[in-house]
């Protein structure tokens, strides 16, 4: 499905109501949406949620695809109720082949067995919405316009209580890439300060970013 125009109508400069319900009510959003409150506190529920509404505003923004859009910001944390176990045993189910940081660093695998989950549970094969969710922690270089868009909302929607989040938000309607560059220099700031590992993807996408 692809239902960009029809979803939003004649005038797609502004997000409405309606949209977002259209959206939400959808057979598919509400299959995931039933799967994510059997799971996830309200806290996160309510993070997925902003960062659906944050997104589908940008995707309007920048002439980008409602509906994939919306279908990536629901399934971005999709197994993020996993604790760092459960995570593991899913990437030796499915043979996933981690890189030496990932090996190290359970807080990157939901995004990757995420993927698995969405095409195994919600039969969820674009590669656009595959790419978003693995990409939406770490990001990448080569993200596409639907994966920037969700790595930016994760980062900056309106329940994230940091500083940067507002001013993110506010570029990114304008300047998408420069709200990627942004994110990307919030994050490897962030984990210098804490000492912790960086993964290369993070530094690629800064890189990039700086470049365009």
């Amino acid at each position: 499905m692809t239902e960009n125009n029809s979803l939003i109508g004649d005038n797609g400069s502004e997000l409405s109501l309606p949209i977002i319900t259209k959206l939400r009510n959808h057979p598919k959003s509400l299959q995931i949406q039933t799967y994510l409150t059997d799971r996830f506190d309200r806290e996160r529920y309510e993070h997925i949620y902003s960062v659906q509404e944050t997104a589908v505003r940008l995707a309007i923004c920048h002439n980008a695809d409602v509906w994939k859009t919306h279908l990536a910001a629901l399934l971005h944390d999709v197994v993020k109720w996993m604790c760092d176990d459960e995570l593991y045993q899913n990437v030796s189910r499915y043979n996933i082949q981690l890189d030496p940081i990932e090996e190290k660093m359970p807080a990157l695998l939901h995004a990757i067995v995420g993927v698995k989950y969405a095409i195994d549970l919600f039969e969820v094969t674009d590669l656009e919405v595959l790419e978003a969710i693995r990409c939406h922690t770490t990001g990448n270089a080569s993200m596409g316009l639907i994966a920037k868009l969700i790595y930016v909302s994760d980062f900056s929607e309106p329940t994230r209580e940091y500083s940067e989040a507002e001013r993110v938000r506010e570029v990114a309607v304008n300047n998408l890439d420069q709200a990627v560059h942004d994110v990307a220099c919030y994050k490897i700031g962030f984990l210098l300060k804490k000492g912790w590992i960086i993964h290369p993807n993070t530094i690629h996408t800064y890189n990039d970013s700086l470049v365009k």
